[in-house]
């Protein structure tokens, strides 16, 4: 049978977006929805990739990111020392999500050279402790 081209890219297209919408949705499959713990405020600068949320599984933090963090480049996530050092930190991205592998108290994502634009992710359960 013939079939036309725009109608094997339309049907590409719409493979695409449904892998990607499916890939966006399984953000981790393993988790227990019973460990996790909402328990991180994000401050600092409103640029348009600022995170909605982060949350964590007890072994892992994951990051939610607006839509607009596909739209140009994304800024990389350093975890702050006990001293407030910034430290580099292993994460990868899932979706609009970054999943780091391990806990942590503080974190920085910042992004730009002259006019740099820094949100921090800090643990609020821990707030005031020393």
């Amino acid at each position: 049978s013939w079939t036309y081209p725009q109608d094997q890219l339309a049907k590409r297209r719409t493979d695409a977006m449904r892998a990607s919408e499916a890939a966006e949705f399984v953000v981790a499959p393993s988790i227990n929805p019973d460990n996790l713990k909402f328990r991180y405020e994000i401050e600092g600068d409103h640029p348009h990739w600022r995170p909605v949320r982060a949350f964590d599984d007890g072994e892992q933090v994951f990051i939610q990111f607006p839509e607009a963090i596909s739209q140009g480049e994304a800024p990389p996530l350093f975890v702050l020392s006990r001293d407030g050092k910034p430290e580099l930190v292993n994460y990868r991205m899932r979706g609009h999500y970054y999943v780091v592998d391990r806990l942590f108290t503080a974190a920085e994502l910042r992004l730009g050279e002259k006019r740099q634009s820094i949100v921090r992710i800090l643990r609020s359960d821990l707030k005031g402790r020393s």
